[in-house]
Order: structure tokens, then C-alpha cells, then sequence
């Protein structure tokens, strides 16, 4: 658990979700840094999650080898990014409160005002534009090479990290909304202690989140591996979920069958949409 109790992994996690948010145009709706992985909630209007993964993923496992005194080296990341579709808007509500609540749900504590770490909540519902630093890195490095007394100051940007309103409340004023939201997120949270009390489980305790040690290993870690099942669409309405699926499997096979036109030789195949035809190996010349 590299992102436990690792207060400089986080101020960079939030740097660059700000940082990478804005250059892309994405929008997020909220942010959880748990110990493992991070949760990201977010609206692509320009189609572009793929650069935004990669830019935001990239320099956080950087981060991670850099600010972690503790760190063996090696990859980061287990895999790639778990894509993750909320097609409605009651669902990415949902999913809001489910990263909101992620600490509750996980046993860490029972409100998230006694969660010791970052909490995207406050922010999102009070409007809040937090001011985060981003370095340079790259260019400080090559400064200092020749200036040894140059400062990580001068080559560091501020960014605001902002979250969007759940869709469907733009009528509400702040204040509104924000009460609402915090009503919301009570009767969410009172269900979840109820059933953990129900179960007999209890929660870690601000106390001993604030002795774990980065780089812990998780007691009961979620495992997927390539062939687990795909896609994984939050939804609240399963009507839904099922015609989701089949706009997935309809523009999946779609691409599969140009895919292998396109490879036999025919090069004037139609890719749906927003995919692209495949690498082809280089031929020899005759």
C-alpha cells in the first residue's frame, strides 16, 4: 500500500489529477486515494481517457519511486487501469458517493471526518478550488547540473484541482447544494456502519491509519487479471447495464471483424467510431 499514510505521494496524486485534468479537458467528479489504487471519477468530453491515464498514471508511479524512501524499485502499477463505465447520471451519483464513502466502506473508520488522509467530499460539494503545487522535475534536474544551489521553486507550477456538480443538481444554489449532498451522503454512510455492525466487523481507527507504514502489504487486496470479466459497467438500473453491454459487444465485434479485414489486406475496411486499425507487420520488399 505505497499510498498509505504518504503525505507527499498524496499532495502529488493531487497535483497531477489537477495538472492533467485541465491539459486534457476532463472533468472530475471526485477523487479517492486509498491505499493501493486510486478512484477516479471523471467525463472525457473530448474523447481523450486514454492520454489522461497514461499522463496522470505515468507520473504518479514516478512519484511514488521518487518520494518513497522505502520503495525497492520496479513497476508500480499491477496492470493497466481498470476502465470502469457509469453510463446515467444516477449512476455516476452513486459511484460519487461510493469514492466519497470508500474509507466507511472499507472499515477505516465510520464518518470521513475522522479519515486522517484526503477526502475529495468537502471539495466537491462546497465548490472548493484547491491550489496544488506541481514541480518540474526534468528541467530542475537539468538546472542543478550546472547550478547546484538553484531551487525546486523556481520550476514549479500551481494548479487548481476543481470538481464538477453532479449532473442534475445545476438548479441548486451552493448552499443548497451542499446541504443536500451532505444529507445525501449521512443516510449512505448510516447504512454501511449498520451493516458492518451487523457482520460483527469494526473499523482500523484514525489512530493506527496514521502508523501504517507505505508499502504495507493490503490484508485482503481485489485481484483481476485479463481474463476477469469485462466490462465492468456501475449502474443502478440492470435495463440499462443489458443495453449497455450490448452497444460494448456490438461496437467490440464490429471492431474485431474490421480488424480482420483490415489485416488480410483490405485496407479500405471502416473502423467504427473512435478506433483505429491495427499495427501491420512490415513487408518485406520484393
Amino acid at each position: 500500500m505505497w499510498f498509505a499514510n504518504n503525505t507527499p505521494v498524496e499532495k502529488a496524486v493531487l497535483g497531477y489529477a489537477a495538472k492533467y485534468a485541465i491539459r486534457h479537458g476532463v472533468k472530475l467528479f471526485a477523487l479517492a486515494i486509498e491505499g493501493s489504487h486510486i478512484q477516479l471519477p471523471a467525463l472525457f468530453p473530448n474523447s481523450n481517457r486514454a492520454d489522461f491515464m497514461r499522463d496522470f498514471n505515468s507520473n504518479v508511479a514516478k512519484a511514488v519511486i521518487r518520494l518513497t524512501e522505502n520503495y525497492p524499485g520496479g513497476g508500480l502499477f499491477g496492470r493497466r487501469y481498470s476502465n470502469e463505465f457509469t453510463p446515467g447520471n444516477d449512476d455516476i451519483e452513486e459511484y460519487f458517493f461510493y469514492t466519497a464513502l470508500q474509507p466507511v466502506h472499507d472499515g477505516l473508520v465510520e464518518r470521513i471526518s475522522d479519515f486522517p488522509f484526503y477526502n475529495c467530499f468537502s471539495d466537491a460539494v462546497n465548490g472548493i478550488e484547491r491550489k496544488v503545487e506541481v514541480p518540474r522535475w526534468e528541467e530542475y534536474r537539468a538546472k542543478k547540473r550546472h547550478d547546484p544551489l538553484v531551487s525546486i521553486k523556481d520550476f514549479t507550477d500551481i494548479f487548481i484541482l476543481k470538481y464538477e456538480r453532479l449532473p442534475g443538481y445545476e438548479h441548486l444554489t451552493q448552499k443548497e447544494y451542499s446541504n443536500l449532498m451532505h444529507q445525501k451522503l449521512e443516510v449512505r454512510r448510516a447504512a454501511i456502519v449498520k451493516e458492518r455492525l451487523a457482520a460483527g466487523v469494526g473499523v482500523v481507527g484514525r489512530n493506527n491509519l496514521l502508523k501504517t507504514i507505505p508499502g504495507t502489504p493490503a490484508k485482503n487486496p481485489k485481484r483481476s487479471n485479463r481474463n476477469s470479466h469485462r466490462p465492468r459497467i456501475l449502474c443502478v438500473c440492470p435495463e440499462r447495464r443489458e443495453k449497455y453491454k450490448t452497444w460494448y459487444f456490438n461496437l467490440y465485434f464490429a471492431f474485431k471483424k474490421a480488424s480482420e479485414l483490415y489485416r488480410k489486406g483490405d485496407l479500405s475496411v471502416i473502423f467504427p467510431i473512435g478506433m483505429y486499425p491495427p499495427h501491420l507487420p512490415c513487408q518485406k520488399a520484393p
